[in-house]
């Protein structure tokens, strides 16, 4: 037995070691303890099997004989963790001792229970059904995955599973408290049972498992309502409406504005789900099913991902933000519809490759922010952002980039496949991953095929637009990422709510640990809420530059204007601003520049007024400047900070009388074209991008003007045929 349990020891050590070497698991948090509560459950329930004698319970030997050794077990990866929290990172890990208490201990507990348990219904083969239902335990939420419309789960092993390592924000909550609690009265009851003379009769051990079978039937028939899962009579009541189209079953959040807003989310839905189906030469009719919640919040609690819009192409289910969802609709319903030729359980692309699979949604969405993926490939591969395609196709190498970049990178690639073999070839890939069986060259020869296509490729380069698109960190090369994301979370709250000194305590912890961009930049805010000017000042020259090749450097920027500003630092402030113009990273900087250096030229206290104001305050202050001269790089910021229900009178104010060929005229009108649509006046759109095609002298706005008018014209011939079958419930 001494022997085991050193065999075990030395296991759990040597592991530990290797999970320190690892990103996410390499401190005390989620990933660190769920990797040990599966090792200990799985320990606790073998040595609980070997110590135990078949014919003589005895609690207190057992517990005698092994309280050492289950002390160790809990202490080494605890130890080892610890070490290389405290010594070889700077994150704090008072957050991750929880997870470690609630997650990890108790997994200890549950597995040697579970052992005991085993032991004493069974007398033959304990061990090999004890490690039978460790991997049944272990992978039955799996079925959760498969058939309900979510992606996180509860677990006895592990506690809980986010659904996705995008969302970086996790914590221990009030949610996963009460189901561990249910977890100890479970196996405590177990425990219970272990113990009982009586077990040792058949008749009370078939009754122990009846017992055990209905307590574990009845948990996961009341687990959705008790928030531990999400079946579809869960979500279709959670939100409450629904809109029935010729190819969709769209359920949304009752509190979604209704009228056009709807019929909208309805008319998008078929436009690209025809464009999509045309792409990829299918002739399906099977209707999808498409949830559409009221925001992240929303969508987190009910689906578990709050930030990633997600498919499922086997049920036929895709999941949106409602915000956002014109920016992902087309590219998740193609994962749908691809699964027409997918394979695996999942109909997705061959050996569930992720660069296959989001390739392929990238290369038939073919936009992104307003840009094709040839541009944007060509743009990151000219700035020194590579990523070799053999790489790419290989194994998790996916994740080992900055999402943007192995997105755009693989998009690119299937598209360029596409455009030079056509889609049917591809289509036969998506299924099976042989590049010489249905390409006819290997992946190497495609590569570089592929790199001489790109280097053809004309696009007019901006480095500093590629910093701002692809300037980023995976989640796996974050400092402390699940701790920082939480507490920074926690800060705007605060800063939210005009706590802004406790705000700034917990942004500059935070930043002191993290280094990361939304810490420092809720720091210098906080500090300028308190009018603490030049102490925000102070903290922004001197850390800016560690940003220079972050996609915030250039807001970082913006924001040390307006402090300038504040501090009467004219000069430095008009230096800061021309820089941002010369460096030109989007058109959204450009436009708030060319605000502050014109109400800078009225006179500085008109650029404070708007600089300190809140949103109505700049709303209001833009629109009477307007009165007097047509600004067309107001526009933009202009419907950001209005209501819907300004839309028409915003739409009215400037019809008409935009008439030059800057870059931010044609943003302008092509914002008020996309306020058009919102608001269902599809004539005044069409004219409006008509007008702006006439006038784009810009090859990155070509793109987006064009798929903008294509949109209009199908509204203007076929949205009201198109409504006129829509039915809600």
């Amino acid at each position: 037995m001494k022997q085991l349990q050193v065999v075990f020891f030395v296991l759990i050590g040597i592991i530990n070691i290797f999970l320190s070497q690892l990103p996410l698991t390499n401190t005390v948090h989620y990933e660190f303890s769920a990797a040990n509560a599966i090792l200990l459950f799985l320990f606790g329930g073998i040595l609980s099997i070997k110590l135990h004698n078949k014919y003589e319970l005895d609690i207190g030997i057992v517990y005698d004989k092994l309280k050492l050794g289950l002390l160790l077990l809990i202490a080494i990866p605890f130890i080892i963790g610890s070490i290389s929290t405290i010594f070889f990172s700077t994150c704090p890990f008072s957050r991750g001792i929880l997870f470690y208490i609630v997650i990890t201990i108790p997994s200890l507990l549950f597995g040697f229970i579970t052992g005991s348990f085993i032991n004493v219904i069974v007398w033959r083969l304990r061990y090999l059904i004890f490690i039978i239902t460790f991997i049944i335990i272990l992978f039955i939420p799996l079925i959760e995955f498969y058939f309900n419309p979510q992606i996180y789960f509860y677990n006895p092993i592990f506690g809980y599973y986010p659904g996705t390592i995008y969302d970086e924000d996790l914590s221990v909550n009030s949610t996963l408290l009460l189901y561990r609690s249910f977890n100890i009265l479970f196996f405590g009851l177990l425990g219970f049972y272990s113990y009982l003379p009586k077990l040792k009769k058949k008749i009370n051990r078939i009754q122990a498992l009846l017992l055990l079978l209905v307590i574990t039937s009845l948990f996961f028939l009341f687990k959705p309502v008790l928030s531990y899962s999400t079946d579809f009579n869960k979500m279709k009541n959670k939100l409450g409406k629904v809109l029935y189209t010729d190819h969709f079953n769209i359920y949304y959040s009752e509190k979604i504005d209704s009228g056009n807003s709807i019929e909208l989310l309805g008319l998008k839905h078929e436009y690209y789900y025809e464009q999509v189906k045309n792409a990829l030469t299918l002739s399906t009719k099977n209707r999808i099913t498409s949830f559409v919640f009221l925001n992240s919040n929303q969508k987190r609690e009910l689906f578990g991902a709050g930030n990633a819009d997600v498919a499922k192409p086997w049920l036929r289910q895709i999941y949106l933000n409602y915000p956002s969802y014109n920016l992902s609709l087309k590219h998740e319903l193609v994962h749908i519809l691809a699964g027409e030729f997918g394979t695996t359980p999942f109909l997705v692309s061959d050996n569930l490759s992720t660069a296959l699979l989001e390739g392929l949604a990238m290369a038939i969405e073919n936009d992104y922010d307003g840009n094709s993926v040839h541009y944007m490939a060509k743009t990151a591969y000219q700035a020194g952002y590579k990523f070799p395609v053999t790489q790419l196709f290989n194994g998790f190498n996916f994740f080992s980039q900055y999402s943007s970049i192995s997105y755009i990178y693989a998009g690119s690639f299937i598209k360029y496949l596409i455009e030079t073999y056509g889609i049917e070839p591809v289509k036969s890939l998506y299924s099976d991953q042989n590049f010489e069986k249905y390409i006819g060259k290997s992946i190497a020869e495609l590569e570089s095929d592929y790199l001489k296509f790109l280097d053809s490729y004309k696009i007019d380069f901006n480095k500093d637009k590629a910093r701002l698109y692809f300037g980023g960190q995976p989640i796996f090369q974050k400092y402390c990422a699940r701790t920082t994301a939480h507490e920074t979370k926690t800060a705007w709250k605060l800063f939210n709510d005009k706590k802004y000194e406790e705000a700034k305590e917990l942004f500059d912890k935070v930043y002191g640990y993290s280094g990361a961009y939304s810490p420092l930049h809720g720091l210098v805010n906080s500090k300028t809420k308190l009018n603490k000017t030049l102490e925000a000042e102070f903290i922004l020259v001197n850390e800016i530059n560690k940003f220079q090749r972050s996609s915030g450097y250039f807001n970082l920027e913006l924001i040390l204007g307006d402090i300038f500003i504040r501090n009467n630092k004219i000069n430095e402030a008009r230096n800061l601003y021309d820089s941002l113009l010369t460096q030109n990273p989007h058109i959204e900087f450009t436009n708030q520049v060319m605000i502050r250096k014109r109400l800078m030229d009225d006179n500085i206290d008109s650029l404070k007024k708007y600089i300190n104001g809140d949103t109505k305050e700049r709303h209001d202050l833009l629109k009477r400047i307007n009165e007097k001269e047509i600004l067309s790089y107001t526009v933009s910021t202009i419907i950001n900070y209005a209501n819907k229900t300004s839309y028409k009178e915003i739409v009215n104010s400037f019809y008409g009388k935009i008439s030059t060929n800057e870059i931010y005229s044609i943003d302008a009108i092509n914002k008020l074209a996309e306020i058009s649509i919102e608001i269902g006046e599809y004539d005044t759109a069409k004219n409006l991008l008509v007008k702006a095609l006439e006038l784009n002298e810009f090859s990155t706005y070509e793109k987006r003007l064009t798929e903008n008018l294509k949109f209009v014209n199908w509204l203007i011939n076929f949205s009201d045929e198109t409504k006129s079958r829509f039915r809600y419930e």
